[in-house]
This record gives structure tokens, sequence and C-alpha cells, in this order.
């Protein structure tokens, strides 16, 4: 029996605590290991995930569910191991530096504890160590131990057996300068502030990855210091995705059009009117339709490589499609009727009342985010560019590739709305001005940031930022009403001029299988929307914060967010897809700044 020293949830796995990322105990801290070391066994026993659309994307066979078990006296026992990480331990009496390694501290079930007989006022009593609250690491993923001898020492001749360390703590300002690395053998010592204002001091980087127990030779990056707990240490990278219905007739007619029709004819697949005239005297496919047909073949003709998987598309015309009985998926929406008031502005408004959400971890990175979310989700953001960019390298969650990745899946309710994407159009072209100069905006916050020109993701232009910011507007009204805490509700916007997509659909998602307690799913309903919509247009026209919030303009090119703060626009960051960047509420109602921009006009609501 594995010892189990914590618990974690499924969903936490897969957003935070995946591998390479760092889990505080009461006693001590660990790193959850690689995919690579679980227990093939567990594994094998964890439920597959089916969601088609993800495994052809990521290009695996499998997506296993995280391996839970229980001993045969009942209790749960450890399924995923993970290791000591930082080694470092500091004693909080005598404030001596030491590894698990006997000689420093010793270990009683599984604590460690100094007894250090070299104190000045006689021998340590027994007391319990807590890990040191500084590491290092670098872009490319690799962490390491802070280097204590080598940085009190600077780099200098030292004997890491003989040497004794110690971090002694002021307490004068609270600062790093308060905290001095002394080794009293060598009569040394240095201000971890040091390392703080000059990473070049720390030297390259040792290419350690304690999560996969080894390490990349040839690291070029210079190490960073780092706090144990800092936010910047693991940011996970997730593919997601809406499980849609794919009934049978369907696969059975994608089976027909790839038996019929010649997808090697390059004029017959991009010619719709050539494609009529060769097909419109072949009855089989004229029973079917040729409106049809051709729909079909350039759906299978879009995603027949997996680099063009787009996950949204399908999602979208699920959610607007006609309701049918689904069995076995965990997918059922209603249309509704929408406002009259809004009759002008939104074309469709859907009840999703029952849906399930498949995320998976793909790998993670450190010191910096990975690239827009949301164009990383879209099929115009390029995978291969990953592997290029300078700036932000993904770190891979086992050794060698496998055929499978972890997963959660989750369930829920939630409420879809489109807007009408005639007067979208319009609305688009007037003004361009404005999307240009929030395209500027986009392009200088990631060249500031020393991002490589060809590694900034696409901007996802001004309906995106509209559809963005009403889907926030909505979540902070709906969250009054549906019973759901702000951080329940989730967001997934639809966004993409050429394919006509100008969506919205906000839901709760959970793990527990009843995960829909239907507080969202009625105020889809028309009246209840209608009300829900005036209200959250309403209280979007004025902030706590004006006119200093409606005035930051997009324009000014300080940021890509305009009219939005905390008090009006901004919601939880796990709801958010884009990290509360591109909001503008002035796109969306008319603020006391007045730039005549928005969408809802007074006289539509």
């Amino acid at each position: 029996m594995r010892n189990k020293v914590g618990e974690l949830r499924p969903s936490q796995f897969i957003t935070t605590f995946g591998p390479g990322s760092i889990v505080d105990l009461p006693d001590y801290s660990v790193m959850v290991a690689g995919t690579d070391k679980w227990d093939n066994i567990d594994v094998s026993k964890s439920k597959d995930i089916d969601e088609p659309r993800i495994k052809r994307k990521l290009k695996i066979n499998q997506i296993k569910s995280i391996p839970t078990n229980t001993g045969s006296d009942g209790h749960s026992v450890g399924t995923i191991p993970s290791y000591r990480f930082p080694e470092y331990h500091v004693c909080p009496n005598c404030r001596k530096l030491g590894k698990r390694n006997g000689n420093d501290f010793f270990e009683q079930d599984g604590a460690l504890y100094c007894k250090n007989p070299d104190r000045e006022n006689g021998p340590c009593p027994k007391v319990k160590t807590h890990p040191v609250r500084f590491i290092t690491a670098c872009e490319n993923g690799h962490v390491d131990d802070f280097p204590w001898e080598f940085y009190v020492h600077k780099g200098t001749n030292y004997d890491a057996k003989k040497c004794k360390l110690y971090l002694e703590d002021s307490g004068q300002t609270g600062s790093l300068k308060d905290l001095i690395v002394q080794c009293t053998t060598c009569e040394k010592d240095r201000s971890i502030s040091e390392a703080l204002s000059n990473n070049k001091i720390l030297g390259k980087c040792t290419g350690r990855r304690p999560w996969l127990k080894d390490k990349e030779p040839d690291c070029e990056k210079n190490r960073k210091l780092l706090l144990r707990g800092a936010s910047n240490i693991y940011f996970s990278s997730l593919e997601s995705s809406i499980v849609i219905p794919s009934s049978k007739a369907d696969e059975n007619l994608d089976q027909f059009v790839k038996d019929n029709i010649d997808f090697n004819d390059e004029e017959l697949m991009n010619d719709r009117d050539f494609f009529n005239k060769y097909y419109k005297r072949n009855a089989d496919i004229n029973r079917i339709g040729l409106e049809k047909v051709w729909g079909i073949v350039q759906r299978l003709k879009n995603v027949s490589s997996p680099e063009e998987e787009d996950l949204k598309k399908p999602e979208y015309e699920a959610l607007l499609m006609e309701q049918y009985n689904y069995e076995g998926i965990d997918f059922e929406t209603k249309q509704e009727d929408v406002p009259y008031r809004y009759s002008g502005l939104i074309s469709n408004l859907v009840k999703v009342k029952r849906l399930k959400e498949v995320m998976v971890l793909k790998g993670f990175t450190r010191i910096h985010p990975a690239p827009d979310v949301t164009a990383r989700l879209s099929k115009e953001y390029d995978e291969k560019d990953d592997e290029s960019n300078e700036q932000v390298k993904f770190a891979p969650l086992s050794a060698e590739r496998l055929n499978w990745l972890p997963g959660v899946e989750t369930y829920g309710e939630g409420i879809f709305l489109t807007l009408n994407n005639d007067r979208l159009k319009d609305w688009e072209r007037k003004f361009e001005e404005y999307e240009n100069s929030v395209e500027r905006a986009h392009r200088k916050i990631y060249l500031e940031r020393d991002m490589p020109e060809e590694a900034i993701p696409p901007f996802q232009g001004i309906r995106y930022i509209l559809l963005h910011t009403l889907s926030h507007a909505l979540m902070r009204e709906l969250t009054l009403h549906s019973g759901y805490s702000s951080s329940a509700l989730k967001e997934r916007i639809y966004s993409d001029n050429q394919n006509g997509m100008a969506g919205i659909l906000i839901y709760t998602s959970t793990v527990d299988s009843e995960g829909s307690l239907g507080g969202l799913v009625e105020l889809g309903s028309t009246d209840k929307f209608e009300s829900i919509m005036a209200r959250a247009l309403a209280a979007a026209r004025y902030c706590s914060g004006d006119p200093q919030c409606a005035e930051h303009d997009a324009q000014a090119l300080t940021d890509v967010n305009g009219a939005a703060c905390h008090s009006c626009m901004l919601i939880a960051e796990t709801s958010c897809e884009n990290s509360n960047r591109y909001l503008d509420r002035s796109i969306m109602v008319e603020t006391v700044a007045n730039y005549q921009r928005e969408f809802f006009k007074n006289e539509n609501e």
C-alpha cells in the first residue's frame, strides 16, 4: 500500500496541481510526478473519457480520468506519485539550513526535525523544520532548489560536507534584505535581495526536472528566484470542449459522402456552382440535398488535418441545431423566443438544460503564461509556434510522449445567445478605426514583453471585445438571481467573422454528475432573460469608478481594456476565458464618456 500524503480533487489536478506543480502539505511540500511515473495498473483502471474532437486535435488515443483508489480496508490510498520538493528545509528555532540526508536533519513519521548540536546556547531541541521559501526556475520549465552553498560563497570553492549554512532573519523591515544566508564555517554571508535584483548572480539553469527525475542538458536560460508559493511557478495549459452529439445517422451520412464524393478534385471542393452542376443529376445525392451534402463536404475537408481541428465551430452549430433525442449524451437544448425588446440585436436565445465539458491537461509553463488562450482554442493559432516561441516554452507532462493525457469531465447547464450578424457587421465597419487602435494596443503589450513578432497571437477583433464584455455584464447579473456564486459561472465566446459566429455560452460545470441545479437555465426563458439583459446593460452604463473608468479609452493605447475595472466588468479569473482582458463597456452601452460607439442603443433597450 502506498502512503497517502494528501488529497486533490480531479479538477484541481487538471487546473492547478498537475505534474510539475508544487503542493504544500502540513509538514513539507511535494512536486507531483509526471504521467510516465504513474502506476500502469491505476491508469488502466481509470475511466476513459470519450471526446474524439480533442483526441484528434492533440493526436492522442485516450483521455484518462484521474486515478482514484480504495484499499481493502476501505481507506483511500495514494494513486499519484509525488516527490519532496524543495529538498532544503530550515529550522524555525536555530535557522539552520539543510537537506533530508541524515546529517542536517532526521526524519520521523514523514516530517523532518532539527537537533542541531552546534547551536551556541546548547543543542537545538527537537523542532519540526519547514521547507525553504525560495526556489529557482527558468522559462523552459526547469526548476531546482536555490543554490545556497554556491550563492553564499559567491561561486568560490567550498566544501559542501563541512560548510554549515544558516538563514538568518533580522525582522527589521520585512523585506528580503532582512534575510541573510550565512556559512559559519567559512564566515561568509549574503543577502537574498541580491539574487532578486540580478538573476545573473544565480548562474545558468541546471536543466533539472524533478517531476520527471531527470535533467535537460545545455539550458541557456538564467535561473530566476521565485517564492515557493508564487503563482507564476505553474501555468497549466488546457484544451477544453463541450461534448456535442453525433448521431449514428450523421456518422453514416459522413461515410456516404466520403464514399461518393471525390475529395481530391480541388475544383469540386472549392467551386460551389461546379459542385451543383456535377452532382445535380445524382439521384442519391439529390435525395439528401445538395445544400446538406455541400456542408458535410466542407466540414470533412476542414477537419482532415488534426492541426486544423476547430473545437468551437461544431459546438456553435450544435447549440443552434433543432433539438432531438440524444441517447446517452449529456446535451439538451431548448430554443426560446428572443425578447421583442432585443429582437433586432439578438438572433437566438437557447436554454442549455444539460451539457458536459471535457478538460484535458496537455502541458504547462513557468514564469510566463501561455499565449492568448482564446487564440489557442481557435484554428487560427498554430500550435507549432509553441516550440519556436523564445518567450514561452511548454514543459512536458512526461519524459517520453505517451498516447494518452489526463482529463476530467464536468457537468452543468447554461444559457446560449447569438447577436444579429448583419447588424454586427454594419457596426464593425462603422468603427474600424477603433478596432485598429485596439489591435495596436494588443501588439504593443506583447512587444513590450519581448515577444517575438511571429509569436504574437492574432487579434480577435472588436466583435470579440463586444461579446466578451456582454458576457461579463450578464454573468455579474446572473450571479444575483441564479443561486450560483460568481466563481461557479464560466464563459465560452464564439467569435469568428469569416464563419459568422457571434455567440456567448454562459454555463456552470462541476465534476458531480448532477451538476445542474436548474437555477441558471431557468433564467434563459424569454421573460426572465429580458429582465436580466435590461438590468445587465443598465448596470454597465455606470461604474463607481466613473468618470475615470469610463474615460479609460482603448485608443490611448495604454491597455487592451477600455472602460472596464473591478467595480464594473472584471470577474473571477477562473470564470473568464481570457484573463479579464479585451473588455470595454463603452462599445456595448453608452457611458458617461459618451464615445457613441455602443452596439446597444438606448432606443433598443
